[in-house]
C-alpha cells in the first residue's frame, strides 16, 4: 500500500470517527437542525437513509433527556440498594 493510499485512508477514517462522535454527543435539536440541512442538498434530499435516521431522532425524543437507560424512570430505587433481611 502506497503512503499516499494510507494518509488518505488514516484521514477519511478520523474523519468519520469525528463526525460520530459529535453526533453522539450533540443534542436532539442540533441532530434535527443538520438532518434538515442535509435535506437541503439535491442529492441527499430523497435518500432513504435520512429518512430512517430523521425518524429513530425523533424517537428518541420521549425519552426526556435521554440520559437515563430506556425503560427505567429517573426516580426508581434499585434493588440492589436494598438488602435483603434474613
Amino acid at each position: 500500500m502506497s503512503l499516499l493510499l494510507q494518509q488518505l485512508v488514516v484521514g477519511v477514517l478520523v474523519i468519520a470517527c469525528a463526525l460520530f462522535g459529535a453526533w453522539r454527543l450533540s443534542s436532539v435539536r442540533l441532530r434535527l437542525r443538520a438532518l434538515e440541512t442535509l435535506g437541503t442538498l439535491p442529492g441527499v434530499r430523497s435518500a432513504p437513509w435520512l429518512a430512517s435516521l430523521r425518524r429513530r431522532t425523533l424517537e428518541g425524543l420521549g425519552g426526556a433527556c435521554g440520559g437515563c437507560a430506556q425503560g427505567t424512570a429517573p426516580g426508581a430505587v434499585s434493588k440492589a440498594s436494598h438488602p435483603r433481611h434474613p
